[in-house]
């Protein structure tokens, strides 16, 4: 079972919709959120869902444009949630503006999840006054660790191509390894910039080295890439956000990809997928 979670522009809250083949994914709960924002500022946006060391999924939202702190909380079956919490991931850093588009991922050789975000970091600097949404600013990927989702070490930047960078996300390699995804986020959001496409780097140990980039991979204007395996092959979700429309391409490498048609819910907006077992009380909620 293939689990897309996702947001809207009218409703940021969290949605789902699920497929059993990782084509065509039908939207839960009638297309209506299943969770709503209840800390911070009462918004779910970019979220991400993940299994942790406890057998719980595992969410991650931005808490809106312009917080340093991310929404976090779990369930068993992606129906009913634990309260939830606001992360404060970026405490402690001078001049932290922000934290977008958290995820996580687990290094199996050090036991450590990985929580991963971009920031934009500016001694002395503020948020007040800017166009988060539509005016680029200047990120870096950050991350912190843990290993029980309770207690959480200090921040630290993760991922700096000498160039602002969003949208991070990793996947563990059957080799060994890792493939990550990220957003170059220089240019402006028009379809005739340059940048504001998807590119990859692979690493062995979080936080690098780091390979040359490989891209870009994806068209541009695109954002928010996901992978998730079908199969032999590895497939990657973007969203054109300036379109209003959803891209994919898959790959068996990771090195070569290729335009994939996908049945993908529409209004979704930066959508992360989770590949699960089946799960009854989804399907209930879907059925409803």
């Amino acid at each position: 079972m293939y689990v897309v979670s996702y947001f809207t522009d009218a409703d940021e809250a969290l949605h789902l919709a699920y497929s059993h083949d990782g084509q065509a994914f039908a939207t839960v709960n009638g297309g209506r959120p299943v969770l709503r924002g209840t800390v911070g500022t009462g918004r779910l946006r970019d979220p991400f869902i993940g299994v942790g060391p406890d057998g719980l999924f595992h969410l991650l939202a931005t808490d809106g444009w312009t917080s340093p702190l991310i929404v976090h909380a779990s369930s068993a079956d992606l129906v009913d949630w634990s309260a939830q919490e606001l992360l404060p991931v970026m405490a402690g850093v001078e001049g932290a503006l922000n934290a977008w588009a958290p995820e996580f991922f687990l290094d199996r050789a050090t036991g450590l999840y990985h929580l991963i975000w971009s920031s934009v970091v500016e001694a002395g600097g503020s948020a007040e006054g800017r166009d988060f949404e539509h005016n680029t600013q200047n990120h870096r990927i950050w991350h912190c660790t843990t290993r029980d989702f309770a207690s959480f070490s200090a921040p630290g930047l993760f991922f700096d191509p000498g160039h602002s960078v969003i949208d991070a996300t990793v996947r563990a390699l059957d080799g060994g390894g890792f493939l990550m995804a990220y957003k170059d986020e220089r240019g402006t959001n028009d379809l005739h910039t340059a940048h504001k496409n998807i590119h990859l780097t692979t690493f062995t140990i979080p936080g690098g080295p780091y390979t040359a980039s490989a891209g870009p991979v994806t068209p541009s204007v695109v954002e928010g890439p996901s992978i998730f395996r079908r199969g032999e092959e590895m497939v990657m979700i973007f969203d054109h956000y300036l379109e209003g429309s959803y891209g994919a391409s898959r790959s068996r490498d990771g090195l070569a990809w290729e335009r994939v048609p996908l049945d993908l819910p529409p209004g979704m907006r930066h959508a992360s997928v989770l590949k699960t077992a089946h799960l009854p009380a989804l399907s209930a909620l879907s059925a409803g």
